[in-house]
């Protein structure tokens, strides 16, 4: 099975009309230049259809190939195609499960004239059983051979602890800390953090010195870290805040920007390789996001605000290997920069929450546990707020 592929055709007057009498899709804005001369396209277009057609061509020849079963197929057709017309074909391999026999490939498809995208599509496929003397029925590409899959646990029959490793961002500080303490008794950690020379933690965490906020720092890691032993994903990590607007500093917005958005789209990216077993991501988000911007923490604000449309749109990136992505929202806890606040603040803020009590750290980390665990399986996408019903 290739990872990629990449082919030129022409497609010609005649492939579109005898594609036409095929399908029986005799529309005239595909065969008859005068009607098309009428419309904004000003000529005959190829059928969406028979470019989907190339799509079933990588996917039954080249990616997975011969025992390749599409199950869905997503298209987009940003610009039309005109014909005669030279066209580039390229798929590439976004994720596959060999224990499961079912992976994705994206396809996209270029007029090489205009040099613009014709199409693009995420098509997710099957592996159908294999005869025996064509080689073991589910397999995966090791190292450019290909050797047995390994077999994945199932997640509903698996506690959390049997399911194996999470992936960390943060921890060492505020609410972080204290949900890797929570975490630490169902699940092994790795942990990264911008902190040097962090004392041992609990046997099953592991802390590495990785900084956010170095370029490069990050995709550094990813890119000598395999997925296929980690189980999900908890990013928490955010810049010191400074208190100033929105406007008053674009270093610092991109600071925000770089925890909020950039590094979730790197952990998504990272976690649907093929091979990968991420079955859940959280991330940490903020009341004072979508819900409740602080203008007095502009920069902050925005970011947790941008985080939450972010993991709605991953729910689409991770969905072929049955991975969740949600975001909890935790009101003010008095950690960090609040835990110096005063009684009376403290007596303020108590008297907002109908639940009588300020939030704790545990109320937090019952939140995450419960999204990291199997039984969260159908909650996906959502911002789960923890605030007492303060609505802030």
């Amino acid at each position: 099975m290739d990872k990629s592929c990449c082919f030129d055709i022409e497609v010609t007057e005649k492939d579109v009309a005898a594609f036409a009498r095929l399908s029986g899709d005799l529309n005239p804005l595909h065969i008859d230049p005068d009607f098309a001369r009428g419309t904004e396209y000003g000529r005959p277009i190829v059928h969406g259809a028979f470019l989907v057609g190339l799509v079933s061509r990588v996917l039954g020849m080249h990616i997975p190939g011969p025992r390749s079963l599409i199950l869905s197929l997503k298209a987009r057709f940003p610009k039309p195609l005109y014909y005669p017309a030279s066209v580039r074909v390229s798929g590439e391999l976004t994720h596959l499960n060999g224990a499961q026999g079912v992976g994705s490939v994206a396809v996209t498809i270029t007029d090489l004239a205009r040099q613009w995208p014709v199409l693009s599509s995420e098509v997710v496929f099957a592996l159908h059983t294999a005869r025996q003397e064509d080689g073991p029925a589910l397999e995966e590409q090791t190292g450019g051979r290909w050797q047995p899959a390994v077999s994945q646990p199932d997640e509903r029959n698996s506690t959390p602890g049997e399911a194996g490793l999470l992936l960390i961002t943060g921890g060492t500080g505020g609410i972080g800390s204290h949900v890797v303490e929570d975490l630490a008794g169902r699940y092994r950690l790795h942990c990264l953090t911008r902190r040097a020379g962090i004392p041992a933690g609990p046997e099953r965490v592991r802390y590495e010195q990785v900084d956010l906020d170095q370029p490069g720092a990050l995709e550094s890691f990813l890119v000598r870290t395999s997925p296929d032993q980690f189980y999900g994903v908890l990013h928490m990590s955010v810049p010191p805040l400074i208190r100033s607007f929105a406007s008053d500093d674009l270093g610092e917005v991109a600071r925000h920007w770089r925890h909020a958005v950039e590094v979730p789209l790197l952990l998504a990216k990272w976690a649907r390789q093929p091979g990968s077993r991420v079955k859940r991501m959280v991330l940490l988000g903020s009341t004072a996001g979508s819900r409740r911007p602080q203008p007095q923490f502009g920069a902050y604000s925005l970011g947790k605000a941008a985080m939450e449309h972010v993991a709605r749109l991953l729910t689409a990136d991770l969905a072929a290997q049955g991975a969740t992505v949600n975001v909890v929202v935790p009101t003010m806890v008095p950690l960090g920069l609040n835990e110096g606040m005063s009684e009376r603040g403290r007596r303020a803020m108590t008297a907002k929450m109908p639940t009588g009590r300020l939030i704790e750290p545990q109320d937090v980390a019952e939140i995450i546990s419960f999204l990291l665990s199997p039984r969260a399986s159908q909650i996906n996408g959502v911002s789960i707020p923890v605030d007492g019903g303060a609505g802030e």
